[in-house]
Protein backbone atom coordinates (compact mmCIF):
# COMPACT_ATOMS: atom_id res chain seq x y z
CA UNK A 1 0.00 0.00 0.00
CA UNK A 2 0.97 3.77 -0.58
CA UNK A 3 1.63 6.34 1.87
CA UNK A 4 -0.74 8.85 1.74
CA UNK A 5 0.91 12.75 2.47
CA UNK A 6 0.48 13.13 6.07
CA UNK A 7 2.80 16.74 6.26
CA UNK A 8 1.15 19.35 8.50
CA UNK A 9 -2.13 16.76 9.08
CA UNK A 10 -4.37 18.46 12.01
CA UNK A 11 -4.95 15.93 14.91
CA UNK A 12 -8.53 16.61 17.11
CA UNK A 13 -7.69 15.59 20.70
CA UNK A 14 -10.34 14.03 22.24
CA UNK A 15 -10.12 14.18 26.36
CA UNK A 16 -12.67 12.15 28.73
CA UNK A 17 -13.20 14.39 31.73
CA UNK A 18 -14.50 14.02 35.29
CA UNK A 19 -13.70 16.31 37.96
CA UNK A 20 -10.09 16.22 37.97
CA UNK A 21 -9.39 19.87 37.40
CA UNK A 22 -6.11 20.02 39.11
CA UNK A 23 -4.60 17.17 36.01
CA UNK A 24 -6.06 19.81 33.59
CA UNK A 25 -4.14 22.91 34.84
CA UNK A 26 -0.67 20.97 34.67
CA UNK A 27 -1.13 19.08 31.61
CA UNK A 28 -3.22 20.89 29.37
CA UNK A 29 -0.52 23.95 28.67
CA UNK A 30 2.16 21.12 27.40
CA UNK A 31 -0.61 20.21 24.80
CA UNK A 32 -1.37 23.48 23.96
CA UNK A 33 2.23 24.84 23.34
CA UNK A 34 2.42 21.82 20.95
CA UNK A 35 -0.68 23.15 19.39
CA UNK A 36 0.76 26.44 18.79
CA UNK A 37 4.55 25.18 17.72
CA UNK A 38 2.70 22.64 14.50
CA UNK A 39 0.47 25.36 13.81
CA UNK A 40 -2.09 22.70 12.32
CA UNK A 41 -5.10 23.99 13.14
CA UNK A 42 -5.11 20.73 15.69
CA UNK A 43 -8.03 21.52 18.71
CA UNK A 44 -9.07 20.03 21.64
CA UNK A 45 -12.18 18.55 22.50
CA UNK A 46 -12.98 18.33 26.55
CA UNK A 47 -15.66 15.78 27.00
CA UNK A 48 -17.15 16.68 30.92
CA UNK A 49 -18.39 12.85 32.12
CA UNK A 50 -19.04 14.30 35.42
CA UNK A 51 -22.90 14.17 34.25
CA UNK A 52 -22.95 17.58 36.65
CA UNK A 53 -21.46 20.17 33.91
CA UNK A 54 -18.32 21.29 36.11
CA UNK A 55 -15.79 21.67 33.50
CA UNK A 56 -16.92 24.52 31.25
CA UNK A 57 -16.45 27.76 33.31
CA UNK A 58 -13.70 26.69 35.02
CA UNK A 59 -11.82 25.97 31.57
CA UNK A 60 -13.31 28.79 29.69
CA UNK A 61 -11.57 31.03 32.39
CA UNK A 62 -8.26 29.51 32.39
CA UNK A 63 -7.97 28.03 28.44
CA UNK A 64 -9.64 29.88 26.29
CA UNK A 65 -10.75 28.22 22.92
CA UNK A 66 -10.95 24.66 23.80
CA UNK A 67 -14.06 23.44 23.11
CA UNK A 68 -16.04 21.64 26.62
CA UNK A 69 -19.16 19.12 25.84
CA UNK A 70 -20.48 18.16 28.64
CA UNK A 71 -22.23 14.67 28.80
CA UNK A 72 -25.81 14.59 30.46
CA UNK A 73 -25.21 11.80 32.77
CA UNK A 74 -21.95 9.81 33.52
CA UNK A 75 -21.66 7.36 30.88
CA UNK A 76 -18.26 6.25 31.49
CA UNK A 77 -14.86 6.21 29.13
CA UNK A 78 -15.73 4.33 26.26
CA UNK A 79 -19.48 5.96 25.39
CA UNK A 80 -17.67 9.61 26.48
CA UNK A 81 -14.89 8.94 24.36
CA UNK A 82 -17.14 8.16 21.44
CA UNK A 83 -19.20 11.23 22.04
CA UNK A 84 -16.07 13.19 21.71
CA UNK A 85 -14.92 11.59 18.14
CA UNK A 86 -18.26 11.63 16.77
CA UNK A 87 -17.81 15.66 17.17
CA UNK A 88 -13.90 15.90 16.50
CA UNK A 89 -13.71 18.22 13.60
CA UNK A 90 -10.42 16.05 11.77
CA UNK A 91 -9.86 12.57 10.64
CA UNK A 92 -6.89 12.17 13.05
CA UNK A 93 -7.93 11.90 16.87
CA UNK A 94 -5.63 11.17 18.98
CA UNK A 95 -7.50 9.89 22.47
CA UNK A 96 -6.10 11.19 25.51
CA UNK A 97 -6.57 10.82 29.41
CA UNK A 98 -6.21 13.76 31.43
CA UNK A 99 -3.42 12.34 33.37
CA UNK A 100 -1.23 12.59 30.26
CA UNK A 101 1.47 14.72 30.08
CA UNK A 102 2.92 15.51 26.47
CA UNK A 103 6.53 15.62 25.10
CA UNK A 104 7.48 18.36 22.79
CA UNK A 105 7.15 16.80 19.24
CA UNK A 106 4.67 13.83 20.19
CA UNK A 107 2.13 14.15 17.09
CA UNK A 108 4.47 14.12 14.40
CA UNK A 109 5.83 10.46 14.46
CA UNK A 110 2.17 9.52 15.33
CA UNK A 111 0.53 11.29 12.07
CA UNK A 112 3.87 9.48 9.82
CA UNK A 113 2.60 6.41 11.34
CA UNK A 114 -0.84 6.71 10.44
CA UNK A 115 0.15 7.38 6.58
CA UNK A 116 0.48 3.45 5.90
CA UNK A 117 -3.17 2.49 4.96
CA UNK A 118 -2.20 -0.73 6.73
CA UNK A 119 -1.69 0.88 10.41
CA UNK A 120 -5.11 1.13 11.93
CA UNK A 121 -3.76 2.51 15.08
CA UNK A 122 -0.59 4.34 16.87
CA UNK A 123 0.57 4.12 20.32
CA UNK A 124 3.50 6.59 21.79
CA UNK A 125 6.20 5.87 24.10
CA UNK A 126 4.35 5.96 27.38
CA UNK A 127 5.99 6.38 30.44
CA UNK A 128 4.25 5.16 33.30
CA UNK A 129 4.67 7.90 36.66
CA UNK A 130 7.57 9.78 34.39
CA UNK A 131 9.86 6.97 34.30
CA UNK A 132 11.86 6.38 31.42
CA UNK A 133 12.52 2.69 32.65
CA UNK A 134 8.72 2.08 32.83
CA UNK A 135 7.00 1.71 29.53
CA UNK A 136 3.64 0.75 29.32
CA UNK A 137 2.49 0.99 25.24
CA UNK A 138 5.00 -2.14 24.43
CA UNK A 139 1.76 -4.51 24.39
CA UNK A 140 1.24 -8.34 23.68
CA UNK A 141 -1.19 -11.07 24.46
CA UNK A 142 -0.19 -14.84 25.20
CA UNK A 143 -2.01 -17.97 26.53
CA UNK A 144 -0.89 -18.18 30.49
CA UNK A 145 -2.52 -21.59 32.34
CA UNK A 146 -5.32 -21.46 29.30
CA UNK A 147 -6.24 -17.63 29.91
CA UNK A 148 -5.41 -14.79 27.54
CA UNK A 149 -3.15 -12.48 29.35
CA UNK A 150 -1.63 -9.15 28.30
CA UNK A 151 2.17 -8.52 28.63
CA UNK A 152 3.64 -5.75 29.03
CA UNK A 153 7.49 -6.66 28.17
CA UNK A 154 8.60 -2.84 28.94
CA UNK A 155 6.82 -1.84 32.07
CA UNK A 156 9.56 -3.57 34.68
CA UNK A 157 12.69 -2.42 33.58
CA UNK A 158 14.16 -3.86 30.28
CA UNK A 159 13.52 -1.47 28.02
CA UNK A 160 16.81 -1.20 26.07
CA UNK A 161 14.96 -2.54 22.98
CA UNK A 162 12.12 -0.66 22.90
CA UNK A 163 13.71 3.00 22.85
CA UNK A 164 13.75 3.06 19.14
CA UNK A 165 12.91 1.79 16.39
CA UNK A 166 8.63 1.14 15.42
CA UNK A 167 7.29 -2.18 16.20
CA UNK A 168 4.53 -4.04 15.78
CA UNK A 169 2.21 -4.59 19.08
CA UNK A 170 -1.32 -6.43 20.49
CA UNK A 171 -3.05 -2.41 21.00
CA UNK A 172 -2.75 0.62 22.05
CA UNK A 173 -3.45 1.48 25.47
CA UNK A 174 -7.14 3.91 24.87
CA UNK A 175 -5.97 7.07 26.96
CA UNK A 176 -3.27 7.27 24.64
CA UNK A 177 -3.93 6.64 21.06
CA UNK A 178 -3.92 8.25 17.59
CA UNK A 179 -6.44 6.38 15.43
CA UNK A 180 -8.73 7.16 12.49
CA UNK A 181 -11.79 9.03 12.95
CA UNK A 182 -14.05 7.49 9.85
CA UNK A 183 -13.24 4.05 10.82
CA UNK A 184 -13.29 4.66 14.58
CA UNK A 185 -17.13 5.84 13.82
CA UNK A 186 -18.12 3.15 11.56
CA UNK A 187 -16.86 0.57 13.91
CA UNK A 188 -19.45 2.26 16.52
CA UNK A 189 -16.35 2.61 18.78
CA UNK A 190 -15.31 0.42 21.33
CA UNK A 191 -17.27 -2.62 21.71
CA UNK A 192 -20.11 -1.91 24.76
CA UNK A 193 -19.47 -6.10 25.47
CA UNK A 194 -17.11 -4.69 27.96
CA UNK A 195 -18.59 -2.03 29.22
CA UNK A 196 -18.55 0.09 32.07
CA UNK A 197 -14.47 -0.28 31.43
CA UNK A 198 -11.38 -2.15 31.09
CA UNK A 199 -10.25 -4.03 27.98
CA UNK A 200 -12.11 -2.21 25.67
CA UNK A 201 -8.96 -1.04 23.75
CA UNK A 202 -7.37 -4.47 23.77
CA UNK A 203 -10.07 -5.94 21.96
CA UNK A 204 -10.52 -2.55 19.72
CA UNK A 205 -6.46 -3.67 18.98
CA UNK A 206 -6.78 -7.32 18.55
CA UNK A 207 -10.13 -7.10 16.05
CA UNK A 208 -7.44 -4.87 14.03
CA UNK A 209 -5.03 -7.24 13.96
CA UNK A 210 -7.32 -10.47 13.13
CA UNK A 211 -8.83 -8.08 9.77
CA UNK A 212 -5.10 -7.82 8.92
CA UNK A 213 -4.31 -4.96 9.87
CA UNK A 214 -1.17 -3.43 12.24
CA UNK A 215 -0.94 -1.28 15.42
CA UNK A 216 2.15 0.62 15.87
CA UNK A 217 4.14 1.36 18.70
CA UNK A 218 6.06 4.57 18.09
CA UNK A 219 9.07 5.35 20.73
CA UNK A 220 9.98 8.73 18.88
CA UNK A 221 6.85 10.34 20.50
CA UNK A 222 6.85 10.59 23.78
CA UNK A 223 4.60 11.18 26.58
CA UNK A 224 4.03 10.21 30.67
CA UNK A 225 1.26 8.62 32.50
CA UNK A 226 0.83 10.10 35.65
CA UNK A 227 -1.54 7.04 36.63
CA UNK A 228 -3.13 7.59 40.01
CA UNK A 229 -6.11 5.21 39.86
CA UNK A 230 -9.22 7.32 38.95
CA UNK A 231 -11.60 4.59 38.93
CA UNK A 232 -10.10 2.93 42.22
CA UNK A 233 -11.04 6.14 44.29
CA UNK A 234 -14.61 6.22 43.06
CA UNK A 235 -15.06 2.52 42.78
CA UNK A 236 -14.64 -0.02 45.14
CA UNK A 237 -11.81 -2.44 44.35
CA UNK A 238 -13.55 -5.56 44.17
CA UNK A 239 -16.07 -4.55 41.46
CA UNK A 240 -12.81 -3.44 39.30
CA UNK A 241 -11.37 -6.46 39.77
CA UNK A 242 -14.64 -8.50 38.89
CA UNK A 243 -14.94 -6.20 35.89
CA UNK A 244 -11.09 -6.93 34.61
CA UNK A 245 -11.61 -10.40 34.75
CA UNK A 246 -15.13 -10.61 33.35
CA UNK A 247 -13.78 -8.78 30.44
CA UNK A 248 -10.99 -11.16 30.22
CA UNK A 249 -13.07 -13.93 29.86
CA UNK A 250 -14.98 -12.08 27.32
CA UNK A 251 -12.76 -11.06 25.38
CA UNK A 252 -11.27 -14.55 24.49
CA UNK A 253 -14.38 -15.82 24.07
CA UNK A 254 -15.23 -13.33 21.67
CA UNK A 255 -11.75 -13.82 19.44
CA UNK A 256 -11.10 -17.74 19.83
CA UNK A 257 -11.32 -19.59 16.71
CA UNK A 258 -8.82 -22.55 17.01
CA UNK A 259 -11.45 -25.62 18.21
CA UNK A 260 -8.62 -26.81 20.31
CA UNK A 261 -8.06 -23.89 21.82
CA UNK A 262 -11.17 -23.54 22.90
CA UNK A 263 -11.10 -27.09 24.05
CA UNK A 264 -8.20 -26.47 26.14
CA UNK A 265 -9.59 -23.42 27.52
CA UNK A 266 -12.91 -24.88 28.57
CA UNK A 267 -11.14 -27.66 30.33
CA UNK A 268 -9.16 -24.77 32.39
CA UNK A 269 -12.38 -23.32 33.25
CA UNK A 270 -13.35 -26.05 34.54
CA UNK A 271 -10.64 -26.64 36.63
CA UNK A 272 -10.65 -23.14 38.07
CA UNK A 273 -14.12 -23.77 39.03
CA UNK A 274 -13.89 -26.79 40.80
CA UNK A 275 -10.90 -25.56 42.88
CA UNK A 276 -12.62 -22.75 43.35
CA UNK A 277 -15.80 -24.62 44.78
CA UNK A 278 -13.40 -26.91 46.76
CA UNK A 279 -11.18 -24.16 48.49
CA UNK A 280 -14.52 -21.68 48.62
CA UNK A 281 -12.80 -18.93 46.54
CA UNK A 282 -16.03 -17.79 45.33
CA UNK A 283 -14.41 -14.89 43.55
CA UNK A 284 -13.85 -17.34 40.44
CA UNK A 285 -17.06 -18.60 40.70
CA UNK A 286 -18.34 -14.75 40.66
CA UNK A 287 -16.15 -13.69 37.62
CA UNK A 288 -16.99 -16.62 35.54
CA UNK A 289 -20.91 -16.11 36.32
CA UNK A 290 -20.94 -12.63 35.47
CA UNK A 291 -19.13 -13.31 32.03
CA UNK A 292 -21.51 -15.89 31.42
CA UNK A 293 -24.30 -13.33 32.17
CA UNK A 294 -23.14 -11.31 28.72
CA UNK A 295 -23.89 -14.72 26.85
CA UNK A 296 -25.88 -12.44 24.82
CA UNK A 297 -24.44 -9.77 23.95
CA UNK A 298 -20.74 -12.07 24.06
CA UNK A 299 -22.84 -13.83 20.46
CA UNK A 300 -23.72 -10.47 19.15
CA UNK A 301 -20.22 -9.46 19.13
CA UNK A 302 -18.86 -12.84 17.59
CA UNK A 303 -21.66 -12.81 14.91
CA UNK A 304 -20.48 -8.76 14.04
CA UNK A 305 -16.27 -10.03 13.20
CA UNK A 306 -15.55 -10.37 9.96
CA UNK A 307 -14.06 -13.79 8.95
CA UNK A 308 -10.27 -13.73 10.64
CA UNK A 309 -7.08 -13.01 8.20
CA UNK A 310 -5.46 -14.07 11.19
CA UNK A 311 -6.18 -15.98 13.97
CA UNK A 312 -6.01 -15.59 17.59
CA UNK A 313 -3.74 -18.03 18.15
CA UNK A 314 -1.13 -16.59 15.51
CA UNK A 315 -1.17 -13.19 17.63
CA UNK A 316 -1.09 -14.36 20.43
CA UNK A 317 2.20 -16.06 19.33
CA UNK A 318 3.66 -13.03 18.09
CA UNK A 319 5.98 -10.70 19.54
CA UNK A 320 6.18 -6.96 20.18
CA UNK A 321 8.75 -7.01 16.36
CA UNK A 322 10.29 -4.25 14.47
CA UNK A 323 7.15 -2.84 12.05
CA UNK A 324 7.96 -4.25 8.26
Amino acid sequence: MSRAPVAGSAVSIVMPCLDDVDLLERHLPALLAEFERRGCDDELVVIDDTGRDVLKSWVAERFPGVRVVAQPFNSGFAQALLAGVRLARHELVFCMNPDVLVHAGFLEPLVDCLADPAVHSAAPRVLLQGDPQRIESVTEVAWVEGVLRVVQPALDGGVEPYQSGRRNVAYAIGGTCLLRRSEFLASGGFDPLYEPFYLEDTDLGLVALRAGRRVVYEPASVVEHHHRGTIGKRIPRPFVVAMIERNRLLLQWKLIDDPARAEAHVASLVRVATDALLCDEREALIWLALALDRFDALERSRRALAPAVVGLEELARGKAVPAG
